[in-house]
């Protein structure tokens, strides 16, 4: 197979690269700070470049393959099961911002990237719900995690936004909140569909396990975008608790006792699923049905987010250092994963390219993200 016709087969799964390498840069950062181990903000600068360069080569390839099948693209993102994982793009673009407004400190830069995954992300988030409203319909046991991603995206933008707010970036404060408001509530409801879907309906395929991981993603950005949105991120904090005790420490009591709350909430609800979600997937492996794809990627930035969650409510409540602990297994459990996908991907990636192997004869590893999805739909 030629370049050309490996450009045009190219899968959005790319993107996933992208987005689990600012995940995995962004928990070096913050456990690296937290624990004042400055070989890992190094660590975290280093990705941070990787992770743009490889991004600029998969963005002007991507471009490449709009040229050649736009309209493939346009059908795929309407499509209610397939569309939402076109937002790995956007998603990626938006954690850029993160790379270089929080890791490495250049906000001018990371503002680009900001605004231009919101836009991207906002057009994708409204053709893809329009596609599940007027779509004829689809099968219960097509539903899977992966549909969480919009959610996911629209979280992060208060996310983001709020730490670059902070840094003296113009960033129109109410509008976070429109975001935040349609990430959280489409979560839930997608939320609620899942657990429909796992509870009356077979499990999903051994092909999709990955994305059952997902699930540790909105309950862990979540607290940290009410956070940022509400001014209360880790630096902060303590100058603002300090600002309302002096007003009136009944107040500051109460209004730091209900955001406490309201992370405890978010954050217990995403530890409570990781225990579940080990052991589901510890039922797939004793089966011996783990196969590995290129949906292994969505192993990585849930994990990665859950911990930077971990550390942001440590830093809120320093006497509780098992936190610190906590987030540490998180972050050894993301490298894990990240390293192990990485290996993999590369390897069969090489083979179908330069060994003239077509996808068909490969392990499931090269076969784009797509056709993991529509295999869940067959299987399901």
């Amino acid at each position: 197979m030629g370049l050309r016709e490996y450009v045009k087969g190219m899968s959005v799964a790319w993107f996933s690269f992208n987005l689990a390498t600012s995940a995995v840069a962004l928990a070096s950062f913050a456990l690296g700070e937290a624990a004042r181990l400055h070989g890992l903000v190094s660590l975290a600068h280093l990705l941070a470049y990787m992770n743009t360069a490889v991004y600029l080569a998969i963005a002007a390839a991507f471009l490449a393959k709009l040229s050649m099948v736009r309209g493939e693209f346009l059908r795929m993102l309407h499509h209610p099961v397939r569309g939402p994982f076109i937002t790995a793009i956007s998603i990626a673009t938006i954690l850029l911002a993160l790379d270089w407004g929080v890791v490495l400190h250049r906000p001018a830069v990371g503002v680009v990237f900001f605004y231009a995954g919101m836009l991207l992300h906002t057009v994708f988030f409204i053709v893809i719900i329009h596609g599940f409203v007027m779509h004829e319909g689809v099968e219960i046991n097509a539903m899977n995690p992966g549909w969480y991603m919009p959610a996911v995206g629209n979280v992060l933008v208060p996310y983001v936004g709020g730490f670059l707010e902070k840094q003296g970036v113009p960033v129109p404060h109410s509008l976070l909140g429109i975001y935040l408001g349609t990430g959280v509530i489409f979560w839930l409801a997608l939320f609620t569909i899942w657990l429909y879907r796992s509870i009356f309906h077979h499990p999903l395929p051994a092909r999709l396990l990955a994305a059952t991981w997902i699930n540790l993603a909105p309950p862990s950005v979540a607290p940290m975008a009410y956070e940022a949105v509400l001014g209360l991120l880790p630096k902060s904090f303590k100058s603002t608790a300090a600002a309302l005790s002096g007003v009136s420490p009944k107040l500051a009591e109460l209004l730091l006792a209900f955001f406490d709350m309201f992370y405890y909430t978010f954050w217990g609800l995403a530890g409570l699923m990781l225990a579940i979600i080990l052991a589901v997937t510890a039922s797939y492996i004793r089966r011996g049905q783990v196969e590995f794809a290129e949906s292994w990627w969505a192993f990585v930035f849930p994990v990665a987010a859950y911990s930077i969650s971990t550390i942001h409510l440590y830093l809120h409540h320093p006497g509780e250092a098992w936190l610190l602990y906590y987030a540490g297994f998180l972050y050894a459990l993301t490298w894990l994963f990240y390293t192990v996908t990485t290996g993999f991907s590369i390897y069969y990636g090489y083979q179908e390219l330069f060994r003239h192997r077509r996808p068909g004869e490969l392990p499931a590893a090269a076969r784009p993200l797509p056709h993991d999805v529509i295999e869940g739909e067959k299987r399901g």
